[in-house]
């Protein structure tokens, strides 16, 4: 075979293994997706070529640089760098690319450096589970990688001294062409892809490794201005809330947080399913019950940020752990310690899991009990902390033994990946997803707990706020849409105080912040959201899941990519987000993107300034 055909075999043979870890988790994410629609294939192909070019020649720039070396630097011992180089940036591709894509159904979007931090606060026994649960493709990894290594050690081009001069120059610029994703003023970024793609086919066209590129060394809040300052103070004074006095005096505050129960597993679901909650939809029916209710984030640390600081998440990182964590915030345990309020904190993973202890610690909570506190390692779960049901028990005979009014948070862990139960229980629904029978044994454990505390003095003087962290493997259209996979219960149950009914205005996880301090009586105070109890108006709800914006009425939902492109829904009679009204209601637009971008605004501008003194 003539020498040229070689060359361009090896060379079509060299990019393919360049861009093979793309295609991999592309494939899968084709193969686990049922619901992705191409609306354009021309466009698709197109945005997704470009990506990719763009991806490979900046994170295989090391070996580019070392292959132009090798071009005239012919030592074997170079040759065998070379290879080590491409073998670290092919593997940690491949990996990074499919632990994204397999994370994809429980964070709702592909993650980027954040993964990394979620990473490092966990135990080597979760990380060890999760291993042995993917084994497969542990295989595959090896496989390929072996596999695409030795392909690669073949693929040396056989030219001439003078035309390895003129294919590095050539390369060279093709690199730095591709590099900003053509000749455009600006360089190719996340934008142009939403702009032309719809976001579910953004997912696909772009791969998990590009998000880590463009995400990583960026700051965590970038303030922009979209009105002036005189707007802007005017807009921050209105954060300032003044609350009329409940019928309740000095109540028990417990907050529960049901890890993982999202909306669509409860009787309020809009999709038709079943309901894996019977206790807990019980309880709704006696309870003061937000029927659109939404959590400020997708991760539980956001949960706890939003329901103890009143801080949603709008941006990549999690605030518990970011520059802003000891921002002057007057927090759920600082201002009820002020009024007299004992605080405790319970979850029965390890104590230093999710960061909750170290944080709520900070902030002043009396006690904080963890798996460490727990006294029979026999109910450990193996993998993530106690079972639900006795660990429930042990926080009812705790908050016996507290001092009135007291304030108490619970986080329960039972329905966390890998969704493990006691083996008494297996006769629970299975359901059609793995998370199914763990949310089963969680309600259960609900029931056990409430029975268990009907008769202590302190319970009929105890106010109980009850939600969910935030959302999980959701099967039904309606709950993956960006507004919907942020749905979950909220339901406020004190049958002395609170009327029994469903109300369908939006709220959101930082109403509970606001709530909480309403009933502990703690004054007037500046706060992102508005108490439940108090303020009967309907107000908007922003979210951002690290790559889109929505704002969110009691019947509207705009989609936003931070630059131009908007869609618009009405997803009370289109559910699943299926008809994009942006055009045919221009004005309502407008108006969500204003209010949007003043919250943005505003947001960033609190967190820059640590602009909480009011509090």
């Amino acid at each position: 075979m003539d020498f040229r055909i070689k060359n361009i075999v090896k060379t079509i043979s060299f990019l393919f293994c360049l861009v093979l870890p793309f295609w991999i988790s592309r494939i899968w994410l084709f193969l686990t997706n049922d619901d992705l629609v191409i609306n354009d294939l021309a466009s698709y192909v197109i945005c997704l070529v470009r990506f990719d070019l763009k991806t490979l020649t900046i994170w295989y720039a090391p070996l580019f640089i070392c292959l132009g070396i090798g071009l005239f630097l012919q030592k074997i011992g170079w040759r065998y760098f070379t290879q080590f180089v491409f073998s670290t940036l092919f593997l940690f591709a491949l990996v990074f690319n499919l632990i994204a894509v397999l994370y994809l159904p429980v964070s709702k979007v592909i993650v980027g450096p954040e993964l990394f931090q979620l990473v490092s606060g966990q135990s080597p026994v979760i990380i060890w589970g999760y291993i042995i649960e993917n084994w497969y493709f542990i295989i595959l990894v090896i496989v390929v990688t072996f596999l695409v290594n030795k392909i690669f050690q073949n693929l040396r081009l056989d030219i001439s001294r003078k035309s390895g001069l003129v294919l590095s120059f050539f390369t060279f610029f093709l690199i730095g062409f591709f590099a900003r994703g053509g000749v455009a003023l600006k360089p190719l970024n996340l934008m142009d892809a939403y702009a032309e793609l719809t976001s579910d086919e953004v997912t696909h066209a772009v791969t998990p490794i590009y998000f880590l590129l463009e995400s990583y060394g960026k700051q965590n809040i970038q303030y922009e201005a979209y009105f002036s300052d005189d707007i802007l103070r005017e807009k921050l004074s209105e954060d300032a809330k003044t609350y009329g006095e409940l019928p309740v005096q000095n109540p028990n505050i417990c907050l529960i947080l049901l890890e993982s129960f999202g909306q669509e597993y409860t009787r309020l679901n809009k999709s038709n399913r079943p309901s894996y909650t019977p206790f807990l939809d019980s309880l709704m029916s006696q309870s003061l019950n937000f029927t659109n209710a939404y959590a400020n984030g997708l991760r539980s640390i956001d949960a706890v940020a939003s329901c103890i600081a009143g801080i949603p998440c709008l941006s990549k990182q999690p605030f518990i752990g970011s520059l802003y964590t000891q921002s002057d915030i007057n927090t759920i345990p600082k201002a009820l310690k002020k009024v007299g309020y004992t605080t405790s904190f319970f979850h029965g993973a390890d104590e230093l899991s999710m960061g909750f202890k170290p944080y709520l610690q900070s902030q002043g909570i009396d006690n904080y009990y963890a798996k460490q506190d727990y006294p029979d390692i026999a109910d450990f779960d193996g993998t993530w902390g106690i079972y639900d049901e006795p660990f429930l028990a042990y926080c009812g005979s705790k908050l016996s033994s507290q001092n009135q009014p007291w304030f108490s948070g619970i986080f329960t862990l039972s329905s966390h990946h890998p969704y493990r139960i006691p083996e008494k229980y297996v006769y629970l629904p299975k359901g059609t997803s793995d998370i199914h029978q763990s949310i089963g044994y969680t309600d259960h454990a609900l029931r056990k707990f409430f029975d268990s505390i009907q008769s202590e003095n302190w319970y009929k003087n105890t106010i109980f706020i009850i939600t969910a962290d935030h959302s999980s493997i959701n099967e039904s259209r309606a709950y993956q849409s960006y507004r919907g996979k942020y749905a979950v219960p909220l339901f406020i149950y004190a049958p002395k105080w609170v009327d029994r009914r469903d109300e369908p205005r939006v709220v959101q996880h930082i109403d509970i912040f606001t709530t909480i301090k309403h009933l502990a009586s703690t004054g007037n105070h500046f706060a992102f959201g508005t108490s439940l109890l108090g303020d009967s108006s309907s107000h908007g709800i922003a979210h951002f899941d690290g790559n889109i914006y929505t704002y969110t009425t009691d019947s509207l939902t705009i989609e936003w990519n931070g630059d131009q492109h908007v869609r618009l829904f009405n997803y009370k009679s289109d559910p699943t987000h299926l008809i994009d009204m942006s055009v045919q209601m221009p004005e309502a637009v407008e108006m969500m993107l204003q209010k949007l971008k003043m919250y943005i605004q505003k947001y960033n501008y609190r967190l820059l300034n640590n602009n909480f003194k009011n509090q």
